[in-house]
């Protein structure tokens, strides 16, 4: 089954909502600066979008996003910088859908049953997860129409209350003020702040390269990947402008950072000068467009894994609607089991799990990005000089995705002073036992295609 453009972007419609997972905690750690990070994380992923349409315009038959895309090129170097590049974004993006299904269960329970037992919010998320499971399983046709109402009723909303406070002069100048972090922006402390903010932000801001998950999907295929890829960029930059500028101008810092997974419910309450049912609703089902999205994604990837033999084979087959059932389940019940040890860990506090699967996660998602940089350079390098490609970045662009390749690193080495050793140190083992483990245990005995255009 082949999707056309528009509902391709539909389905990508989610990246610009991500920024309600975490816009609370980078303003508790950067303050009003928190709005630079947000606005420089969003181009960086622009700017890295580009290498990444001309690696998917060079091997336009390989699906399954940059991860797969970074694994042809990688794995003709070396077999284990390959497995690591895809189960590094699998273990990057997949447990989002256990982040994202948390904090819409906190929004529905905050707004809705707030004198609830702890455990009420934990079985709503257990419920969103398998919603978008069961969604999935019947196809991308059936999944990009329901991103498409879900779009529609979350970007719409999102989008006037961020205009809207302009509108009716609630953004407050002094609440940007002083314009710096803790300690300023040359202190260590100020330094450290940005630079955690840029790791936390990029997991967000960086998304729009989950339009090429599916590539393989499209009627036009590797040109409307390239398309939605670039689109859905330019609009997060916009989006991840817009609503860090809006929330801090009505609400200030300690307003905006109250709570991390309930971060825009005052911000509704001060714009819309009421707390209604819609508007919760609304941020709910904003934060579905993301798992519903998110969940397309990983599926394609972990079905690619298993096409090419870095994963169990059976991650590839498809059911009767064109999806794969086996990858899909595969993530549900990796997010379950993710969702039960976080239930355990925090003794039912739904609200402060979100921050720590994410700064644990996001250990996974900048390696594969960095190693995708580096693909993407490599490709361009080891091009014939009179290769066709389906798009081409300015030669500038490839250099400067190398020295973007060189921050993350940057970014991912100093996280941990912003968000605790911990947490990078548990990412790490994860992503190790992933790797390690999922790699090996679930990897195919089938030898890996050899081919030289990309062509599986």
């Amino acid at each position: 089954m082949k999707i056309r453009l528009p509902l391709g972007l539909s389905i990508a419609s989610g990246v610009p909502v991500l920024v309600l997972v975490s816009v609370g905690p980078v303003a508790a750690l950067a303050g009003p600066a928190s709005i630079l990070v947000w606005s420089a994380s969003a181009v960086i992923g622009l700017l890295m979008a580009f290498a990444f349409a001309e690696l998917t315009g060079s091997l336009p038959n390989v699906s399954g996003g940059i991860a797969a895309l970074s694994a042809e090129v990688l794995g003709r170097r070396s077999r284990p910088l390959a497995l690591i590049s895809q189960w590094s974004y699998w273990f990057g993006w997949s447990p989002t859908l256990a982040i994202s299904s948390a904090i819409a269960a906190g929004y529905v329970q905050t707004a809705l049953i707030p004198q609830s037992p702890a455990w009420v919010g934990w079985l709503l998320a257990f419920a969103v997860l398998g919603l978008s499971g069961a969604v999935n399983i019947h196809g991308i046709r059936l999944a990009g129409r329901v991103q498409l109402v879900l779009g529609v009723c979350a970007l719409v909303p999102v989008a006037v209350l961020a205009v809207l406070p302009w509108a009716t002069g609630q953004i407050h100048p002094a609440n940007f003020a002083p314009f710096a972090p803790p300690g300023g922006w040359f202190s260590g402390g100020g330094l450290a702040a940005i630079a955690g903010g840029l790791f936390i932000a990029g997991w967000s801001a960086y998304g729009c390269e989950l339009a090429l998950t599916y590539s393989g999907e499209y009627k036009g295929g590797a040109r409307d990947a390239i398309l939605c890829l670039l689109t859905t960029g330019a609009v997060a930059v916009v989006a991840y402008t817009a609503i860090p500028v809006a929330l801090i101008g009505v609400l200030g810092t300690a307003g905006a950072q109250a709570d991390p997974s309930v971060a825009l419910i005052p911000f509704a309450q001060r714009v819309t000068g009421y707390a209604s049912t819609a508007v919760f609703a609304l941020l709910f089902v904003a934060l579905l467009l993301g798992v519903n999205m998110v969940m397309i994604g990983s599926s394609r990837l972990l079905r690619r894994m298993g096409e090419s033999g870095y994963a169990w084979e059976g991650l590839a087959r498809l059911n009767q609607h064109g999806a794969p059932r086996n990858a899909t389940l595969f993530d549900v019940t990796a997010n379950a089991v993710l969702l039960v040890v976080v239930l355990v860990l925090t003794r039912g506090t739904i609200t402060s799990a979100p921050i720590y699967l994410l700064a644990a996660a996001n250990v996974g998602y900048f390696v594969s990005v960095i190693l995708a940089q580096v693909a993407a350079y490599l490709q361009r390098r080891d091009a014939p000089a009179d290769a066709k490609a389906r798009f081409r970045a300015p030669y500038g662009l490839m250099g400067i995705g190398l020295v973007l390749a060189v921050l993350n690193v940057v970014l991912l080495v100093s996280a941990g002073f912003a968000w605790g050793w911990a947490n990078i140190l548990l990412g790490l083992v994860c992503l190790a036992i992933a790797v390690g483990v999922l790699g090996r245990t679930f990897r195919s005995r089938r030898a890996v295609p050899a081919t030289a255009d990309g062509v599986a």
